[in-house]
């Protein structure tokens, strides 16, 4: 059997274009020779469709898409497995499709349907077969492999998590060489096969690297990662073919990958807002200008536009050299980039706004100024806007930059301002777009500072307290507030295990709560692609939440199960002890029938007394048996031929 495995990307929803993919697949892969084709898991409803599913138009559209695509692998003599989302009545359901013979069966479906008489959980791996191939498909590897059936000789995997920077095994057949698949595979003694998707679906990202390993963990075919391919490769059992030598695979370098994972979002987004180009907002920073190279990188330069604002405010000669130093920034930022440069010129925020007491810092009102000139220049020239937003930005300032920015993407919005530092060295090791200045930790401590500035102002605390707190966090390296918002946020870990909360345990307090003011202001920023063990889309706390985690001040940590073990604890005690009054009763009433004195009663009643009348019955017991037995041999007692009094029979209860 010849398996066949389409890495492509189609705009999600474009069912007429995806079927066109399709075909073309289909043709390629049946001059190759194979029996079966593979496509993606995200394909037809991207991996959270949400209600999309429960719509019977949708379904129904996806069903006739489904037939004509069987149809033209009928006429080629395939079959074709097409995974898709279905609505059921509790949930949804992950179902791949077997397209064959004309034919559109739900595999999954069908076999719960199957086997009604004999209950069959719908998650279990529906098995087929192909060309005299047994085949078990499934959407986790990890928990599948252990138990597919015997008979079975090949498992094909269908991705459904998108890459995780902090984790290797999301990377398909980069992940092999560091183990990844090798020694599960191996147990179970199958061909294994994994269908990874390539690009951008909604926050979604994968990387691709299809492969194929053979039933001892080699790695016998693979798939470029970061581009369109389709791997085909014979499926043999039992028989040695040619593998991959380990040295030859791809190796997993978390700055490639997160980088290449965000120029392909970044590529399928735009094309998916229907734009045909971009705008960064260049400030003369490290994110900025980081995020023009992306896009240069992802679409071109001649897709890309930087916008440039000056302001004509009085400025102090301090502030005319750092507005001087960053326009010269933005500008070799621009020309090392080949991209267009506008320049637009701000007008004074004091002139504008009408009070009657000025500002004691008008930075607000300014970039409120610089926002508005960027919508409006996005909007005459058909421009997607991109925001230099980091997950930073996202944990500490939310509220204040949902006010400011235009409906946009933000590609950094899952990656942590610290990362920033060791994606700009790498990526200056094959480009010099980006100014030494702007790959040190001062660039990183600067755009810090300002992040800090701008969370403790929204707090609306008195000045003495703003100061406090301005203080606290500026004396934190920018690493170990990220390394405490990435314990909390994207680990979920307590207050007292954040890298921050043996140094200064009131930082990572202030830290959390403002995690937690900025609840609502994330709700109105730009989504990003995520990238990370768990970014905010997924972490949604309740907006109007007043609590805030302080620890347990050194107390033990309670837990609604230790309880229910307690209460379960003391009703078996509670039931001990009626049980053992019962029998103080029972004995009572024996005793004054026998005519015991209290005392003849507590020693029958104790546990040697019952474990010595316990013995005395099993040897009276023991002796009739014996007496029994003897009365059989000699013919006396017995009922008939064979009979056996004992057999079957206890003679003594120890209740």
């Amino acid at each position: 059997m010849k398996l066949a495995l389409a890495q492509i990307h189609a705009r999600l929803g474009d069912l007429d274009g995806i079927c066109a993919r399709v075909e073309q697949q289909l043709a390629i892969a049946h001059e190759a020779g194979a029996d079966l084709l593979c496509l993606p898991s995200p394909l037809f409803c991207g991996v959270t469709p949400g209600t999309l599913v429960e719509s019977a138009d949708f379904e129904h559209d996806l069903l006739c898409v489904l037939q004509r695509l069987a149809r033209v692998a009928d006429d080629l003599g395939m079959a074709c497995l097409a995974p898709a989302v279905l609505a059921l009545e509790s949930g949804q359901l992950f179902e791949i499709f077997m397209l064959r013979k004309g034919r559109v069966v739900p595999l999954r479906l069908t076999m719960v349907r199957h086997q009604e008489i004999l209950p069959v959980s719908p998650w279990s791996p529906p098995i087929f077969e192909v060309a005299g191939t047994r085949i078990a498909a499934t959407f986790d590897a990890a928990r599948d492999l252990d138990s597919i059936p015997n008979g079975c000789d090949m498992v094909i995997f269908f991705p459904v998590n998108g890459f995780d920077m902090t984790d290797p095994s999301t990377t398909a057949v980069a992940s092999v060489s560091q183990g990844g698949f090798r020694s599960e595979v191996e147990r179970a003694g199958v061909w294994f096969a994994c269908m990874e998707p390539l690009g951008g679906y909604d926050d979604a990202v994968y990387t691709g690297g299809s492969f194929v390993m053979d039933d001892g963990g080699r790695v016998v075919a693979q798939a470029p990662c970061f581009e369109e391919a389709l791997l085909v490769q014979e499926v043999r059992r039992g028989v040695m073919v040619d593998a991959v030598a380990l040295h030859d695979l791809p190796m997993y370098r978390r700055e490639i990958w997160l980088w290449e994972a965000l120029r392909l979002h970044v590529r399928d987004a735009v094309a998916a807002h229907g734009f045909g180009r971009v705008i960064v907002p260049l400030t003369g920073d490290l994110p900025s200008s980081l995020l023009a190279v992306l896009a240069v990188d992802a679409l071109g330069p001649r897709n890309v536009l930087g916008l440039l604002v000056g302001h004509e405010d009085a400025l102090t000669s301090t502030q005319g050299v750092a507005e001087a130093e960053r326009s010269a920034l933005a500008r070799e930022v621009a020309t090392g980039l080949h991209m267009r440069l506008l320049e637009r010129t701000a007008p004074s925020a004091t002139l504008l706004v009408d009070r009657d007491v000025p500002a004691p810092d008008d930075s607000g009102m300014r970039r409120g100024i610089d926002a508005l000139l960027l919508a409006d220049t996005a909007r005459e020239l058909s421009a997607l806007v991109l925001a230099p937003f980091t997950k930073t930005d996202y944990a500490l300032r939310a509220n204040t930059l949902a006010t400011l920015q235009p409906c946009c993407l933000a590609p950094f919005g899952d990656v942590y301002l610290s990362a920033l530092e060791w994606v700009a060295k790498f990526h200056a090791r094959v480009s010099s777009a980006l100014p030494n200045r702007l790959m040190g930790s001062e660039a990183v401590s600067h755009v810090q500072a300002t992040i800090v500035r701008d969370a403790i102002g929204q707090l609306n605390i008195d000045e003495a307290l703003d100061q406090r707190a301005r203080h606290l966090l500026e004396s934190i390296d920018s690493a170990q507030i990220d390394a405490t918002l990435e314990a909390h946020v994207d680990r979920n870990a307590a207050i007292d295990a954040l890298p921050l909360s043996t140094i200064s345990p009131e930082a990572s307090a202030l830290l959390l709560m403002l995690v937690r003011h900025n609840e609502s202001g994330r709700r109105m920023l730009p989504p990003a692609p995520i990238v990370s063990a768990r970014g905010f889309t997924e972490r949604l706390w309740p907006v109007q939440l007043a609590w805030s985690d302080m620890g347990t001040r050194g107390e033990e940590r309670l837990r609604a199960s230790d309880f229910a073990e307690a209460e379960y604890r003391r009703m078996e005690r509670k039931g001990s002890e009626r049980s053992e009054q019962a029998r103080g009763e029972i004995f009572g009433m024996l005793g004054e029938m026998l005519g015991l004195t209290p005392e003849q009663q507590a020693e029958l009643m104790s546990e040697e007394s019952q474990e010595r009348m316990r013995e005395e019955l099993r040897e009276m017991e023991g002796n009739l048996r014996e007496l029994f037995r003897r009365m059989a041999e000699s013919g006396e007692g017995s009922e008939g031929p064979g009979a056996s009094p004992t057999s079957g029979f206890s003679f003594f209860s120890l209740n």
